[in-house]
């Protein structure tokens, strides 16, 4: 295609051209193909569109898995004894500042469209919270019908307070998944030193969810009102990778877990189509950028070449002109100096 000024376009070789023509083509196909697909993966618009169980379920209770120790939520760090984004404490990696971690409670959630027993059959994903054990009883209590667990039980279980022995008190976990009183020698609960208590009345009770009720249909107006849909949004999911007490859901295994704020590929290998479809044209985008880039740069080589071997011939033709112009100074001096002798002869004869 030519300018307005009649030159002509830069464009890349024959090759080039080609080869992004069949990637062009090779999108579209995807794309056709991909828009009659039924099978589409709902989790790449967010954690909502994978939960219609909450709301297609009359009964939905949970079951307490155990303590794990999991992240904190980021606008609740200093509340829960975590070390500020901005106070520039050496006393740590600068990374344990954002990934601030404290005792968490780890549950799996039920539901069923009759009443729920807490089987595989009705098991929907694993949860863990992210604002800690005192916050997971103040729900129970508030939001929850006969609970064996309220905030009277969890508010008062320290959080990084000092022991007036040089140590700190917090919530932790023990190796069998229960909750107990850890003592830490700095302030931000960061270097475990030994356990205080070991809360055997607390866990006891906490194992009396086996399997409680979070929402009836009979009962509850709405579930968006409800124990479970507080919960669930006050807590991240949790896979089997994060912790042997939880189940790996499909959609955990898919999208990965929103609880540790991580990337984490699910272990079944599946790829979806959308997620095949990225990786193919990135994958065919930067095979075009590489093929682009070494036309382009043989391109503008050859154009150096050129340019270098006119500047070559410019510069031989001056040196040529240069050495022809002394012999002709002096062919024009001699042809001078004989008009003149000539004419002298002219007047003395």
């Amino acid at each position: 295609m030519n300018t307005s000024q009649g030159r002509q376009l830069p464009c890349p070789p024959s090759k080039i051209c080609a080869f992004l023509f069949l990637i062009t083509s090779h999108v579209l196909t995807l794309v056709r193909a991909g828009s009659s697909s039924s099978n589409i993966d709902y989790s790449i618009y967010g954690m909502s569109m994978q939960r219609d169980w909450m709301y297609d379920s009359k009964s939905i209770s949970l079951k307490f898995l155990g303590c794990v120790w999991g992240f904190v939520d980021a606008d609740n760090g200093e509340n829960m004894g975590c070390m500020p984004n901005d106070s520039e404490d050496g006393t740590s990696s600068w990374y344990q500042m954002a990934n601030c971690r404290r005792a968490q409670v780890a549950y799996g959630m039920y539901a069923s469209s009759g009443s729920t027993n807490c089987k595989n059959g009705d098991f929907k994903e694993s949860f863990v919270t992210k604002n800690g054990i005192a916050e997971f009883g103040y729900m129970l209590g508030n939001y929850g019908y006969n609970s064996p667990i309220t905030y009277d039980d969890t508010g008062s279980f320290p959080v990084c307070e000092g022991d007036g022995n040089g140590y700190y008190l917090s919530v932790g976990c023990s190796s069998s998944g229960g909750f107990t009183i850890d003592r830490f020698s700095d302030q931000y609960c960061l270097e475990y030193y030994d356990t205080y208590d070991t809360l055997s009345n607390f866990n006891s009770a906490m194992k009396n969810l086996k399997c409680y009720n979070c929402y009836s249909s009979s009962t509850d107006s709405d579930v968006s009102y409800s124990l479970a849909s507080y919960l669930v949004a006050d807590s991240g999911s949790c896979s089997e990778s994060e912790s042997s007490l939880c189940t790996t859901s499909s959609f955990v295994a898919n999208s990965g877990s929103g609880a540790y704020q991580h990337a984490h590929f699910g272990s079944s290998g599946t790829l979806t189509f959308s997620n095949k479809l990225k990786y193919g044209l990135g994958s065919l985008m930067m095979a075009g950028s590489i093929i682009m880039f070494i036309g382009i740069l043989f391109t503008n080589r050859r154009k150096r070449h050129a340019m270098m071997h006119r500047k070559f011939r410019q510069s031989s033709e001056k040196k040529k002109k240069k050495k022809k112009s002394p012999s002709s100074k002096k062919s024009s001096r001699s042809r001078s100096s004989n008009r003149k002798s000539s004419s002298n002869h002219g007047v003395f004869a």
